[in-house]
Order: C-alpha cells, then sequence, then structure tokens
C-alpha cells in the first residue's frame, strides 16, 4: 500500500534512526505487470503493450501521496522470439515533506516453452531512482517556544543532502500454464533491490534499502457459459514488513470473438491486517481499464477514517491477434 512510505507516513524521512522503507507497489497488481515482475516483460498477446497506473491516497490524514506510472514493452523485440524488451518509470510524491521518488528501468525477459501450454520465462530490469525533500512545510517540537510555533526557530536538524540517487537491479521468474484463453495460471517470484543501495538524508551514511521479494499467483476458469472466476494472490516481504494480498474477481463476457472483447470484472481484495478494496474492470477489445478503492482497517483508522486510496489503471495492446472466421461458398441450388 507504500510507496517508499516511511513509518512516520514521510512526514519525517530523514531522522537519525534507521529509516526502513516499502518499495512503491499497488493494489492492482495484476494490471501493472512491469512493476510487478520483471518475467512479465513482453509476456501477452500481442505486439505491444503500454501500461499506465494513477493513485491518491491518504488525503485526510496528510499531503496526498500520488503516484503515477507508466510502462511499454514489446513482445519478440528484435525480431528474436520469445524475447521481451520494455521500459517502466514512475513518480511518487508523499507527505509533508514531499519525498518525491522518480523510478526509471529498462528491462528484459526471455520466454521458453515446455511443452503444451507450459512456458517459463526470466527477467532483469536495470535502471536508478532519484529522491528529495522540500523542508519548507516541516515542523519540530523544538521549534515551539512555550507559547505558540515560531518558524524562526532552528528546527536542530542537520541535513547533509536534500536529494540523492542510487542505482536499481531486479529480477524475477514466471511460469505460466495455458489451456485457452479462458483457462489459465501464472505464478512466480521477485527479488528486488537487489544491490541494496544507502538510503539517507543525514550527513552519514545511508541505510542500506532492503531486499524485497514477491511471491504473486493469478489464474483464471470458466464456471459459466459467460462466466469466469479469476482468484489472485500477492505476498511480499521487504526487512520487517510482510504484506499478504488475496481475492479476485468474477469476469462477465458480453462478447470475445474475432478479436473484439466486452467484458465486465468485479471483485474484491483483502490486504492482510491494512485494508481491504473493491475492483472494478472493463475489457474493451485492445483497453483493459480497471479502478480500485482502498478501505484502510490498520491502526491507523482514528486518523483516516476508513479512507484509504483511489487507483486507476489503464493497459493497451497493439496487435492482438484476431480469428477471422472462414467460411465455404456453397453452390447457390443448396
Amino acid at each position: 500500500m507504500f510507496a517508499y512510505r516511511w513509518r512516520a507516513l514521510a512526514v519525517i524521512p530523514f531522522l537519525s534512526c534507521a529509516a526502513h522503507a516499502q518499495d512503491i507497489h499497488f493494489s492492482q497488481f495484476f494490471n501493472t505487470p512491469l512493476a510487478l515482475t520483471p518475467a512479465q516483460i513482453g509476456a501477452f498477446d500481442g505486439a505491444y503493450r503500454l501500461s499506465s497506473v494513477y493513485r491518491q491516497q491518504w488525503r485526510s490524514v496528510t499531503q496526498p501521496f500520488r503516484t503515477f506510472g507508466l510502462g511499454g514493452d514489446a513482445k519478440d523485440a528484435f525480431g528474436v522470439r520469445g524475447l521481451g524488451a520494455g521500459l517502466w518509470l514512475f513518480n511518487d510524491r508523499a507527505g509533508d515533506s514531499r519525498l518525491n521518488t522518480f523510478h526509471m528501468s529498462a528491462g528484459a525477459s526471455y520466454t521458453m516453452p515446455l511443452g503444451e501450454g507450459h512456458a517459463l520465462s526470466g527477467g532483469m530490469q536495470l535502471g536508478f531512482t532519484s529522491l528529495s525533500i522540500d523542508r519548507s512545510d516541516l515542523r519540530f517540537d523544538v521549534q515551539y517556544n512555550g507559547y505558540y510555533y515560531d518558524p524562526a526557530l532552528s528546527d536542530g536538524e542537520t541535513f547533509g543532502r536534500t536529494g540523492l540517487f542510487h542505482p536499481d537491479l531486479h529480477a524475477g521468474v514466471m511460469y505460466r500454464y495455458t489451456v485457452n484463453k479462458r483457462e489459465w495460471m501464472q505464478a512466480g517470484f521477485a527479488l528486488f533491490n537487489l544491490t541494496t543501495p544507502a538510503i539517507g538524508f543525514l550527513g552519514g551514511p545511508g541505510e542500506p534499502l532492503d531486499r524485497r521479494g514477491v511471491f504473486h499467483f493469478t489464474s483464471s476458469f470458466p464456471i459459466g457459459e459467460k462466466t469466469d472466476l479469476l482468484p489472485m494472490a500477492q505476498f511480499m516481504a521487504q526487512g520487517t514488513y510482510r504484506e499478504l494480498n488475496l481475492g479476485g474477481a468474477v469476469r462477465f463476457i458480453r462478447f470475445d470473438r474475432y478479436g473484439a472483447r466486452r467484458a465486465l470484472r468485479l471483485g474484491g481484495f483483502y490486504r492482510a491486517a491494512d485494508a481491504g478494496y473493491l475492483y472494478g474492470g472493463l475489457e474493451y477489445d485492445a483497453w483493459d481499464i480497471g479502478i480500485s478503492y482502498d478501505i484502510n482497517v490498520s491502526d491507523l483508522v482514528p486518523a483516516s477514517r476508513y479512507r484509504g486510496a483511489w487507483e486507476i489503471t489503464a493497459v493497451y495492446i497493439f496487435g492482438r491477434p484476431m480469428l477471422i472466421p472462414r467460411f465455404k461458398a456453397c453452390p447457390e441450388q443448396l
């Protein structure tokens, strides 16, 4: 739920104690492929894919946290069968300190067929992250003169920097089994922050950013003539943090033939000890559009008043396979 979210909601992310942070990630992990795992690069039916996400949260707690992400990838890149290539970037601004995180990475994956319907993919992403803070709206206890807050008083903090930059390296693998376009499953594991870069705005050495491990599972199978069930799960571990997402959606198919699609998705998820969220999605030809809303149920409820986050995703795929029906001409007398 957090994007480089410090325990103090990014209000003072530069305290002298060790800073424990979580990487950016999204409620709709199933609709943000290049943020989920490098193994998802090029893993789709089509030629090229564009994906985007916008998230806003904690409006009732502090300055709203806003995150925007954009990705693009290609299947069978550079004419090499099984090779995927892609670019992913995001920008996140959080809390009163306006902690700004900008990330960009390029990645590649390779998919190896393992037999009828089975495939194994592996990928890597290499990039950089830039972080910066704005101290202008921060207030500290030592600036209270006994009667009122006095901004002219020194905050007593010594900053070695207000911005930093570090390289990133991520890797992932994924297995997929496909029976048909309505019956399939995929599962994978990814590791982020393999270089464990140092993070900190004080003058001394920063604290190493913990590696993040991600297990993900998504699937689909029909439960009716025009209805599919899509169970999904995600588990993440980073330092002392653990996060488990469980849920799924029901897909109601209006039309899905000859490359044209019309389908509606409705579902719900539970993020253990943190939030529940509702999800709605629309499939319209080459478009997959999703919207979700988090309902906070954590210890932050007195401040959040159960309000969480809006998240909107959009995926567009160029060159989806089209099945053109073949008709046999019969003599007029028949």
